[in-house]
């Protein structure tokens, strides 16, 4: 047999050349290698991040480093999961390869790092981050002294949590988270725990850490407080009682009750951010910490005070303004009154709503702006006439009240509050004019001072002062006339315990301003905050009815809105972010922060019709807010006022029966005045709905407490 012919196969040049052209890229190529449109000066670029591995606790920061080799350009770009410098909710990572982990661990809680060439940028080299919770960090209990039974705990610091737990003597406390600084936490105390009792914040895997422990004190001594005595009391110092402080001042009395009050630490308005516009946040901040906070007597006072001392939104929208003003009103609300009137005189905030801010001294023949200067006498210090030190009226020949100033006082104060104005902003240059800027309290721009001598209720002002010793000088004159200490007693005493105080009640409160010194409060200062406070709250008056046989009909007060509102959130442990509250105080008629005028939202004289008594909070009440009020009742208690607003009526449920259950709201909502008719009503209606559905039984039973005139009325 032959050989088979050869069969050939015929290349062109073109073929050939392409196959020529392939060949050459591939030489020198490394497996698995670069990109066909690698530079071949990048062949052998590698990039190696440092560490490799790393675990990074939540918010805590770690800093990565990248080394290049291969290229003389050692640069490179960060990226947290792909994605450029990160993101809030992987974390961040900046240009130096400084990593900041997120404030709340991402689901998985592993992240990668990864640091790419600027010379290439298909070369990049990887860092895997472990995310943990953070170490919580303890620095104060409140309240520090708690009785055996059931108590309540608000626990400041860092590194919190939503899954943050406390234990109290080893014992687990329901635990509510409020903030990265605050959580709430109830729970009850035995009487084996008398002493000393170690408070932990743990905070659980990944990372489980606790905090180092502080000590809360278990005091024993039975119950020389009734539950009634301890709701009324709790009514007038704080923004509504809980079962859990009921059971506080049962325990351990009204006095040390109060020394755990002006023990509490402050609560806080934060800083806002510069992207917020409005009062929004600090609005919501202050329903935050009226429902949850411990400081609860400070509050209150703070509150009272911003409705004596008025800055309104509708003049004041700036965040950073109003906080500030808050603030201030909450740091000094147990300290002195002479510092509430200085402090508040220089936020910009009233500096602005009342036109001191940029008041010019006069030119020759003109008058300096006279608004701050008037209502700074007539609303906030000494009032319109001259009053006995029982807050009644002095009388001239004719029978007629004596104006407490003239005109030519407030042109002098006037004057005396000349040269102020904003802030001056970082950066910038003191101006007779600084713009709008609320970052501090005003200052002085001299040379607008007005620096003649003038003469002032009386009493002389000397010339040649700077604007703040002159404003020292004015405020010490009218800090010592002797219209301070009646006007602001009566104030306080309707703001918080009665409309109708006697003489003999303000006269007592008002010795007390004077002396700065009641029991064993005070400084012995004059307006020393902490002992009127203590005087109003402790007066025979204030407690008369604190047992039936003592109790009269014409004390008490209307529950003005904004208490009401968070008192029914306190009553049920509401869970909150504080929204919803602020529209329903709008609805009403008490738009939170929001008065329409320098006047409050309702006036301290307001004759109730029909009667011979005063009542402020009916200026705002009538057939439209008097619907709100059983509309907010029912929204917040059959469904909601907001996403972020929910009561837990567990402790109803828990009190048992239905007969139990509406002696549980009886107690902490009409310190145990309902009548049987009342009572026999309410649990017909609990009947309607069930047997076994005891949730919508504790929510009828509820509103039907807390929408009838009983609860509305304050006595």
């Amino acid at each position: 047999m032959g050989d088979k012919p050869v069969k050939r196969i015929w290349i062109t040049p073109t073929i050939a050349l392409g196959m020529l052209v392939a060949g050459c890229a591939g030489v020198g190529s490394k497996s698995g290698g670069s990109s066909p449109t690698t530079p071949p000066e990048n062949m052998g670029v590698v990039v190696t991040v440092a560490p490799a591995t790393a675990m990074v606790r939540a918010g805590a920061t770690q800093a990565f480093t990248a080394a290049v080799t291969g290229n003389a350009n050692a640069s490179v770009t960060w990226s947290v999961n792909a994605a450029a410098g990160g993101n809030a909710a992987t974390g961040t990572i900046d240009a130096t390869g400084l990593y900041t982990a997120p404030a709340s661990l991402p689901t998985p809680n592993t992240i990668t790092v990864t640091a790419t060439s600027a010379a290439d940028a298909t070369k990049s080299g990887n860092g895997a981050v472990t995310l943990e919770n953070p170490v919580p960090v303890l620095t104060s209990v409140s309240p520090t002294t708690i009785a055996p039974g059931a108590f309540s705990l608000t626990l400041n610091g860092s590194g919190f949590i939503k899954t943050s737990a406390v234990t109290f003597g080893g014992q687990a406390l329901t635990t509510m988270y409020v903030s990265a600084t605050e959580l709430q936490a109830v729970g009850s105390a035995t009487a084996a725990q008398v002493g000393s009792v170690p408070v932990v914040v743990q905070n659980p895997d990944p990372g489980a850490a606790a905090s180092s422990s502080l000590i809360a004190a278990v005091v024993g001594g039975g119950t020389p407080v009734s539950a009634a005595a301890a709701v009324r009391f709790l009514e007038q110092s704080t923004f509504g009682p809980t079962p859990e402080f009921v059971n506080q001042v049962q325990q351990i009395g009204f006095a040390p009750f109060l020394e755990t009050q002006l023990a509490a630490p402050a609560s806080t308005y934060p800083t806002p951010l510069t992207t917020d516009t409005n009062l929004t946040k600090v609005q919501n901040q202050f329903w935050l910490n009226a429902v949850n906070d411990s400081d609860q007597l400070r509050q209150r006072v703070a509150f009272a005070l911003n409705e004596l001392w008025v800055v309104s939104q509708n003049k004041v929208s700036d965040p950073t303004g109003y906080t500030n003003y808050m603030q201030a009103l909450t740091n000094d609300a147990l300290g002195n009154y002479y510092d509430v009137m200085k402090d508040v005189t220089l936020t910009p905030a009233m500096g602005h709503f009342l036109d001191m801010v940029n008041n010019d001294k006069p030119a020759t023949g003109q008058h300096a702006n006279e608004n701050y200067a008037r209502e700074s006498m007539q609303l906030f210090t000494l009032g319109l006439s001259l009053l006995n030190p029982d807050g009644t009226p002095q009388l001239d020949s004719s029978s007629n009240p004596i104006p407490t100033y003239t005109q030519n006082d407030v042109m002098a104060l006037g004057r005396a509050f000349t040269g102020w104005t904003y802030p001056t902003e970082p950066g910038q240059t003191l101006q007779k004019h600084n713009p709008s800027y609320y970052g501090g309290p005003m200052v002085a721009f001299e040379s607008n001072h007005d620096t003649g001598a003038k003469t002032l209720l009386g009493q002389p002002v000397a010339a040649g002062q700077s604007a703040e010793q002159e404003l020292d000088a004015v405020l010490t004159i009218i800090f010592n006339h002797p219209n301070l200490p009646p006007f602001v007693a009566q104030q306080l005493i309707e703001k918080l315990v009665t409309s109708n105080p006697s003489p003999a009640y303000v006269g007592r409160v008002a010795a007390t301003f004077s002396s700065g010194t009641f029991q064993t409060y005070g400084t012995g200062k004059r307006g020393d905050m902490s002992a009127t406070v203590a005087a109003i709250l402790l007066d025979a008056e204030a407690r008369r009815g604190d047992s039936a046989t003592t109790a009269d009909a014409n004390d008490g007060k209307l529950r003005e809105p904004v208490v009401m509102e968070a008192s029914i959130a306190r009553a049920f442990h509401a869970s909150t972010d504080g929204t919803g509250f602020t529209g329903w105080s709008s609805t009403l008629s008490q738009s939170l922060f929001n008065s329409g005028s320098v006047f409050n939202f309702f006036p301290p004289t307001n004759p109730i019709a029909g009667t011979t008594l005063n009542g402020p909070e009916f200026a705002i009440f009538n057939t439209n807010t008097s619907l709100a009020r059983v509309n907010f009742i029912n929204s917040i208690v059959n469904g909601t006022i907001s996403s972020g607003t929910k009561l837990d009526f567990t402790p109803v449920i828990n009190a048992g029966t239905t007969d139990q259950m509406v002696d549980w709201l009886n107690t902490l909502f009409l310190h145990g005045t309902m009548s049987s008719q009342m009572k026999q009503s309410i649990l017909t209606a609990m009947s309607a709905v069930g047997s076994t559905d005891t949730m919508n039984q504790a929510k009828v039973a509820t509103y039907l407490v807390t929408s009838s005139s009983q609860y509305q009325v304050q006595r």
